[in-house]
């Protein structure tokens, strides 16, 4: 007598970290190939060539001009034309697509009321923001835009990349506009003494005067620029000065009041709201530095409220 054994085992569902940890490291095969083909090329280039100039190998044969002409073609194919065949730039790009809407996109649509992210989207800045330094910057893009309201603050959080000179120099900053109203007459701007961009020194627009706030710790970290004399030392005062040094002790700012805007300009290192690639993903860290992301908005979005 035999009886039918029915295997009722539910396949175990992928987790989201799993199939994001599935994605990475296949975006991380196809860079790692990239590299080694673009390494051997690169080798193999200048070794023929010293082949040829130290060793005299093929001396006088005009083979040795195809052969150099080969290899810097081969060069040139590894860098430009083998990732697009190897789809280097879509596999990392659907890696992070799906990151951000796993762990950022709910978390920081969820913290503030009626808030909204968007990912993967670059946005030129022209006519969003109208303050000095994106209209003295050379070049301004962003993405990972968040909007939202806060403490009855509406906002618009960006990651920003932002080149101030004519190099070619970028750097990386985050940038948090607010519609709160100063009445101020004219922009006035607080700039870290750090704040560069792209290794240039901030450069404060034409007819604006420097002010003191009458604190020599907070003057020396710290420069206050004004077209209203008067109007920005009465400003500069009433700061909450210990506040400020506080909240920018990791990374530079660079903060512009306007009649009815305020502009937060924080320098960063790296750009925190991007997949990770050469570390695994960790629910649990991708969670606590997207809610870090959050503090830091509500943190200077209340300082900045009151300023005015």
């Amino acid at each position: 007598m035999s009886t039918d054994k029915t295997d009722n085992t539910k396949p175990v569902e992928e987790t989201r970290e799993q199939r994001l940890n599935a994605m990475r490291r296949e975006f991380r095969k196809t860079e790692t190939l990239w590299l080694v083909c673009c390494g051997i090329s690169l080798i193999g280039t200048f070794a023929y060539l010293f082949l040829i100039y130290k060793m005299h190998l093929l001396a006088g044969s005009p083979l040795k001009y195809v052969f150099v002409v080969a290899l810097l073609l081969l060069v040139f194919f590894c860098i430009y034309f083998l990732p697009i065949l190897l789809k280097k730039n879509k596999k990392y790009k659907a890696y992070s697509t799906e990151y951000k809407k796993a762990f950022i996109k709910p978390l920081l649509e969820s913290a503030f009321g009626e808030g909204t992210y968007t990912g993967v989207e670059k946005m030129s800045l022209d006519g969003i923001t109208d303050f000095s330094l994106l209209r003295k910057a050379k070049g301004a893009m962003a993405n990972d835009c968040v909007s939202g309201v806060y403490n009855q603050v509406p906002f618009l959080r960006y990651d920003l990349t932002l080149r101030y000179d004519k190099k070619s120099a970028t750097t990386d900053c985050v940038l948090i506009a607010t519609d709160i109203k100063t009445h101020l007459k004219d922009e006035l701007q607080i700039i870290h003494d750090k704040f560069k961009i792209g290794g240039a020194d901030y450069d404060h627009p034409e007819g604006y005067g420097k002010v003191s706030s009458g604190k020599d710790s907070f003057d020396k970290k710290f420069s206050v620029y004004a077209k209203d004399i008067k109007e920005g030392e009465r400003f500069a005062k009433k700061l909450n000065h210990a506040k400020l040094e506080k909240l920018s002790r990791k990374d530079p700012i660079a903060v512009f009041f306007d009649k009815k805007k305020v502009y937060l300009v924080i320098k960063r290192d790296k750009d925190v709201m991007e997949a990770p690639v050469y570390h695994p993903v960790k629910e649990e860290r991708c969670i606590r530095e997207a809610g870090e992301e959050v503090d830091i908005i509500k943190s200077w979005i209340d300082f900045l409220k009151d300023c005015v």
